[in-house]
């Protein structure tokens, strides 16, 4: 299993220690030096650097949402590198493979709409895997994530609905692929797009309340997950 022993965090060049890290987003405890949860006990919240990274300004009625620099949290080998294209912001990581390797990205706003659009374009490694989770504003894990992922031993991209998992559709290695996720928080359903094209998760329920409070991206610290994953693109667009 890929346990976290230690936590490190690096806000673009910076890095810091668990014990720099004080301001909160005000939710839940973040991950004890000591060891960090696996994705289904992952807290919802992480620590936010209030120069550089933390909450972007409460967005517009309508329109993309300005993101602010991401918080990133490493261990073990992984590691994450944020980069910059004409197709907007985005983040490079290796994950390892060995035990304490995790890669935790959190891109946090502030209150911010009760509809949205997220997107992002993904080429992943072959045997590759990673987390993508919009992030709303219940009480507890299930509440607040609404989780995308590409699991070890699968080139699927599924989505977690309020019955479990969903294959979404296939998500090639070696491939920059867009993924659009369409989110209502007040009548709690979802749909993803996979290259622009509608796929099996459409219509579905989730128990994830708005209104959407950001994202994050993760390297699990879940045995199998690991590799060489690229983000480009990522934005937040409310609707209205």
């Amino acid at each position: 299993m890929k346990f976290l022993h230690g936590l490190s965090c690096v806000l673009f060049v910076a890095a810091c220690g668990t014990s720099d890290a004080a301001a909160t987003d005000g939710d839940l405890d973040t991950p004890s030096s000591d060891q960090m949860p696996s994705s289904d006990q992952m807290p919802s919240s992480e620590p936010v650097d209030v120069a550089d990274g933390g909450q972007a300004d409460q967005p517009a009625s309508s329109g993309e949402i300005e993101l602010p620099g991401p918080s990133l949290f490493t261990g073990g080998s992984s590691t994450a590198t944020v980069t910059t294209s004409l197709a907007g912001s985005g983040l490079q990581i290796e994950g390892g493979l060995e035990p304490a390797s995790y890669v935790l990205a959190s891109y946090l706003i502030g209150t911010g709409p009760m509809r949205a659009t997220a997107e992002f374009t993904v080429n992943p490694g072959p045997g590759a895997s990673f987390t993508y989770q919009l992030r709303g504003t219940g009480g507890g894990y299930s509440s607040r994530l609404l989780r995308l992922e590409r699991v070890p031993g699968s080139d699927d991209l599924q989505a977690w609905s309020t019955n479990g998992p969903v294959r979404c559709g296939p998500l090639a290695s070696g491939q920059a692929t867009p993924v659009t996720l369409s989110f209502d928080g007040a009548a709690r359903t979802f749909d993803v797009l996979i290259a622009g094209a509608p796929t099996a998760c459409t219509d579905l329920t989730t128990k994830v309340s708005g209104p959407v409070t950001g994202f994050r991206v993760t390297d699990e610290s879940i045995e199998g997950y690991g590799g060489h994953v690229e983000f480009a693109g990522f934005a937040l667009v409310a609707a209205p």
